[in-house]
């Protein structure tokens, strides 16, 4: 059986939004190979299955609880449902999102807006309100994860996806300010291009194909390792971090130095 070559998170219950799949899957795995308890929440259950038994047969702890972070009862029952492994959260990492591509302004529907906005900013206001209830005074750490385009504007990304993220970035700012009273620390990652599914189509044409596309966004030239964007959250979220809140880390090979 696989022994996890941490313990750093022994005891600890983390809560991941979006832990189904790309860079939420990637951290939960990270997170239970450190000794957590990774509570993965999402929508499709046959794919969060999935990422939990592979944690569980590696050794590690891991559940599903189904939820949609647009509605406020679904996240009150992960919250309730966390507690009850070990009586708290001390981790939560905000990974749940959608997105969708470039339209222009004038033609970008209400509903567009609408259905970009609840998940991606509001899901996540709510998700944290009710973090920072569950570890207030108690302590803990939440990681939003939020995008290169939280600092600029998108030729590829829509104006809803792209406000959303300036938002996420406003609300971990905003949060952090409340750390001394909470005792919550609160920060971001900000990914460029990664590794995902989505990413998929352009892997499959070749290495010169994925060079061709991405060294006119950063100088590195390839995509980021979802692990790696995992490793950065479990440095934020460990004690090591202790003095660091209202931080955006942004891992994009260079991106955002080109601009």
């Amino acid at each position: 059986m696989y022994c996890p070559p941490m313990s750093v998170f022994a005891g600890r219950t983390a809560v991941i939004t979006g832990g189904s799949s790309g860079i939420g899957a990637a951290v939960a795995r990270d997170l239970a190979e450190a000794g957590a308890h990774v509570v993965i929440v999402g929508r499709r259950a046959a794919v969060a299955d999935t990422v939990v038994a592979g944690i569980t047969a590696d050794g590690g702890s891991a559940e599903f609880v189904i939820a949609d972070i647009r509605r406020g009862g679904d996240i009150d029952n992960v919250i309730s449902r966390a507690t009850h492994h070990t009586g708290k959260i001390d981790i939560a990492v905000n990974s749940a999102g959608i997105f969708d591509r470039m339209r222009d302004f004038d033609t970008y529907t209400d509903d567009e807006w609408d259905d970009l906005i609840a998940t991606n900013l509001t899901g996540v206001f709510r998700c944290m309100r009710a973090e920072i209830a569950a570890m207030r005074g108690v302590g803990g750490s939440i990681v939003n994860i939020g995008s290169t385009v939280a600092h600029r504007g998108s030729h590829r990304a829509s104006p809803g996806y792209v406000a959303a993220k300036h938002g996420v970035l406003g609300l971990t700012r905003q949060a952090a300010l409340d750390t001394p009273i909470t005792q919550v620390r609160v920060n971001s990652v900000s990914p460029g291009p990664t590794l995902t599914d989505m990413a998929a189509p352009l892997v499959a044409e070749g290495p010169e194909a994925v060079r061709a596309a991405l060294t006119p966004l950063n100088p590195m030239g390839d995509f980021i390792d979802p692990a790696r964007i995992a490793a950065a959250v479990r440095y934020l979220c460990s004690d090591d971090a202790a003095d660091i809140t209202g931080v955006d880390l942004i891992i994009d090979g260079g991106q955002l130095a080109r601009l």
